[in-house]
């Protein structure tokens, strides 16, 4: 085999696989002698990922494009981590290796499309011109390293190369489609673009004829994104009827099809995982489904037609073939006139949590499957689903991550996640905490000791965390702590993949992946010479940032649910909490996070009296030291008749009590804020209600 044959050379973490599964690749633009330049001019992206970034950007122009480089910068290609999924390119060849194959006559000028996935290709972007909304591209700046082995198509004369990209994207599972097609009258088209849906239609019309009946399913959210009298004559063309339904709604959208016969064949071009049932159950026995993509649950596909005794033939994509090519092309020219007279309309992506592109974050809370990955991790915020989506991507990725975030917020709970959705997670898993080992035992925990290293040592020496983790995933928290000479020695590891014993001769070989953790700035250690810069890059391959509980206050609710249950189960007692109890924990400061939180709930739990923890319950337990201070005269006629007692009067009262105290300890609003746990401008407006000087 070639030294560097699939571009073996250009993978940075993990090595040993080829760069379309690796996490980093190098895309230096010195090319290899079996390598070859390409000066870009076009990207187009995979549509589950475009809909991502253009959520997570809010539609914004510049922050879909400051994304997509982002993703480049980290990556050293167009990989989106959350949705695992690439695109293709167009560009000019500028160089081309002395060793490079060239199966297809290229020179130096030429115009070329790369019809290998963007996942797999080294990339460099200075600078993105353009977002083509409709059609998921971007005019951009920079160069690609392609591979001998990647397939390459010359530009077209004659073709728009938006629609070409577009359908190159499609191109195997549409020619599967097309094929499928052959000798049969009844189709199913499942989607939630009307593009594609046409795209699919269009090709499966060329092969059925003129009296098949081709149904468009498209999801009533879709983005329409082309519009006018050629786009109507278009679909007009193609499909017998159009439905445009919620495709999460399977049964209903079986039943608004008012089948009088089931489909021959249907074909699911949605990105939407859950519109997979409605082809299962719309498609007769012995029929056929077709995947566009790999984003829908084609696993579950499998499920529901052993759960409904039916058999079909279920296709995806059959790897690459020269066929596509030409194939592509000629539904491109067939397609092209009504696509150059279409209006372009302004994209309004949903961002809707009932409707999850993909695997994208907005998925995340109604998809029971993906609760099963993060088991009983909390995320109901928007920065918290953002976080999500990066442990479950990084997770299948066997490079190393750094945890960051204060204490208390849930940095080990997230390391679990991670090795729970890895390759490794039938291997050790070694929990260690580098803060709570004395320094002169560290370096025999991690690395173990031969019999009579030294005194007091296991006659039979004794095996370290690296070498019980062999083939799994050792976890460092406070990774911030480790003494200099054992971050030395912990770099070595990394780099050789492999040890010594304390008093050992022979080098042990070890293949661990590490995740670590910390509450500390590294960086700044590392401008006070307290941590290895060298180290630090090792470990840093994709960092993972845990916010503050106080930047998602909206799982405050949802957490002090789980804990109830969590300790009224384990104490043996039944208890609930009011509204504005809850309220009021919400609006609190919780300097020490979710760890904080649990133990205020289970001292909540003990010290109240009634079955129902109240909004004064709370404030006694969290402001103890004011209540201490402060009296409410319960003698006074307006407490003496229980019946006429006023709950809110009483609650005003205590917190009028308290701010009013806490302003004249504290002095400012700044600091009497802090003590009482909520922010400065809600002291202020308060104070206000109260007319507190």
């Amino acid at each position: 085999m070639a030294e560097n044959c699939y571009g073996i050379k250009r993978v940075i973490e993990p090595k040993h696989v080829l760069s379309t599964s690796a996490w980093k690749v190098d895309n230096n633009r010195e090319i290899h002698p079996n390598e070859m330049r390409v000066s870009i001019k076009k990207l187009h992206l995979e549509s589950t990922s475009f809909k991502q970034i253009c959520i997570e950007s809010n539609n914004n122009l510049d922050k879909i494009k400051d994304r997509i480089i982002d993703i480049v910068i980290k990556r050293g290609k167009l990989h989106n981590p959350v949705t695992d999924t690439g695109g293709l390119l167009f560009g000019v060849v500028e160089k081309i290796g002395e060793e490079y194959g060239n199966q297809y006559g290229l020179e130096v000028g030429d115009e070329i499309i790369c019809n290998a996935s963007l996942a797999a290709i080294p990339l460099y972007i200075s600078r993105i011109t353009k977002i083509d909304m409709a059609y998921n591209q971007a005019d951009a700046e920079g160069y690609a390293i392609l591979f001998n082995e990647f397939p390459i198509v010359k530009k077209p004369e004659g073709v728009p190369m938006n629609l070409l990209l577009f359908a190159f994207d499609e191109s195997g599972t549409l020619y599967t489609a097309s094929s499928c097609a052959k000798g049969k009258t009844n189709f199913l088209i499942v989607g939630s673009n009307l593009l594609t849906n046409a795209l699919y239609g269009y090709a499966i019309r060329n092969v059925a004829g003129p009296d098949a009946r081709i149904v468009c399913l498209l999801d009533s959210k879709s983005d329409v994104m082309v519009k006018g009298k050629s786009i109507e004559l278009l679909l007009n063309n193609v499909f017998t009827e159009i439905y445009y339904v919620n495709i999460l709604k399977p049964m209903e959208c079986i039943e608004s099809l008012q089948m009088d016969s089931m489909f021959d064949l249907s074909v699911n071009c949605a990105d939407i995982p859950g519109a997979e049932t409605i082809n299962i159950l719309a498609t007769k026995s012995g029929g056929t489904v077709c995947f566009a993509n790999l984003i829908n649950n084609y696993n579950i596909a499998l499920y529901l037609t052993e759960a409904i005794s039916r058999q079909l033939d279920i296709r995806c994509a059959v790897g690459y073939l020269k066929e596509y090519d030409e194939f592509d092309i000629r539904i491109v020219q067939g397609l092209a006139p009504f696509l150059e007279r279409a209006v372009v309309t302004e994209m309004k992506v949903e961002d809707d949590i009932a409707y999850p592109l993909g695997r994208m974050r907005k998925g995340f809370e109604l998809s029971g499957y993906r609760k099963s990955l993060v088991e009983d991790f909390i995320c109901e915020s928007r920065a918290m689903t953002i976080v999500v989506d990066e442990i479950l991507s990084v997770a299948k990725y066997d490079c190393n991550v750094l945890i960051t975030g204060d204490t208390g917020v849930g940095k080990e709970k997230v390391a679990s996640i991670i090795q729970k959705n890895s390759n490794r997670r039938m291997q050790p898993f070694i929990k260690i905490n580098c803060a709570a080992i004395s320094d002169n035992l560290i370096e025999s925990e991690f690395f173990g000791y031969e019999k009579g290293s030294f005194t007091g040592a296991n006659a039979t020496g004794k095996k370290g965390y690296f070498e019980l983790a062999d083939n799994g995933i050792i976890f460092l928290d406070e990774i911030g702590e480790l003494p200099p000479d054992l971050q030395a020695k912990l770099l070595r590891v990394i780099q050789d993949g492999e040890f010594y014993r304390v008093g050992g001769t022979e080098p042990i070989k070890t293949n661990v992946r590490i995740i670590s953790a910390t509450n500390r700035d590294l960086e700044k250690l590392i401008e006070e010479k307290k941590f290895r810069r060298d180290l630090y890059y090792r470990l840093n391959v994709f960092p993972i940032r845990v916010p503050d509980l106080n930047e998602r206050r909206a799982e405050i609710p949802a957490l002090v649910e789980y804990f109830m249950g969590k300790y009224t189960e384990k104490f043996g007692m039944k208890r609930s909490i009011a509204e504005d109890a809850l309220a009021y924990l919400k609006e609190c400061s919780w300097p020490g996070n979710i760890r904080e939180l649990e133990n205020v709930v289970q001292r909540l739990l003990i010290s109240c009296k009634g079955e129902v923890i109240t909004v004064l319950d709370v404030m006694k337990e969290l402001h103890a030291d004011l209540f201490d201070k402060i009296s409410v005269n319960y003698d006074e006629p307006a407490f003496e008749d229980a019946e006429k007692i006023n709950l809110d009067d009483m609650v005003d009262n205590f917190e009028k009590n308290i701010i009013q105290y806490a302003c004249e300890k504290h002095g400012s609003t700044r600091k009497a804020a802090k003590a009482i746990g909520i922010s400065q401008t809600q002291l202020v407006r308060k104070k206000n209600k109260y007319n507190i000087p």
